[in-house]
C-alpha cells in the first residue's frame, strides 16, 4: 500500500470519526461521563483539522519520511492517551465509551503502524537513491 493510499485512508476514517462525533453530540458526552459535549466538540474538531491535513499531504505526489513518522507519531501518542483516559476515567465511562475508546485506539494503532512502516520503505528508497 503506498504512503499516499494509507494517509487517504486515515484521513477517510479521522473525519468519519469527527463527523459521527458531532452527529451524537447530543447523547455522546452522557456515555463518557461528561455534563456537555463541548469537550467533544473540540476533540471533533481537532480530528477534522487533523484529517485535512492527512488528506492534504496524501495528494503530494511524494511524501517526506519525516512527514510520515510525525503522522506516526501523533497516532501512537492518540493511543497512549487512550489507554490512559481508559485507566483513568474507567469509572465514569460506561461499557459502550469504553468499547468506542478501544475500537477506535485500535483503528488509530493500525494507522501508526502502517504509517512507520511505509516511513521505513521511504527511507530505504532514499538509502538506495544516494548508492
Amino acid at each position: 500500500m503506498t504512503p499516499q493510499r494509507i494517509l487517504q485512508l486515515n484521513a477517510l476514517s479521522t473525519a468519519a470519526c469527527a463527523i459521527g462525533m458531532l452527529l451524537t453530540r447530543g447523547t455522546l458526552h452522557t456515555l463518557f461521563g461528561l455534563d456537555t459535549p463541548l469537550l467533544l466538540d473540540v476533540v471533533a474538531a481537532g480530528l477534522l483539522a487533523c484529517a485535512g491535513a492527512l488528506g492534504a499531504v496524501a495528494r503530494q505526489e511524494t511524501i517526506a519520511r519525516s512527514t510520515l513518522m510525525a503522522f506516526a507519531i501523533v497516532d501512537a501518542l492518540w493511543v497512549v492517551g487512550s489507554a490512559v483516559v481508559l485507566l483513568l476515567f474507567w469509572g465514569q465511562l460506561t461499557p459502550v465509551a469504553r468499547v468506542l475508546v478501544i475500537a477506535v485506539a485500535l483503528a488509530v494503532e493500525v494507522f501508526a503502524t502502517l504509517q512507520y512502516r511505509a516511513a521505513g520503505k521511504v527511507g530505504e528508497r532514499a538509502l538506495l537513491g544516494t548508492i
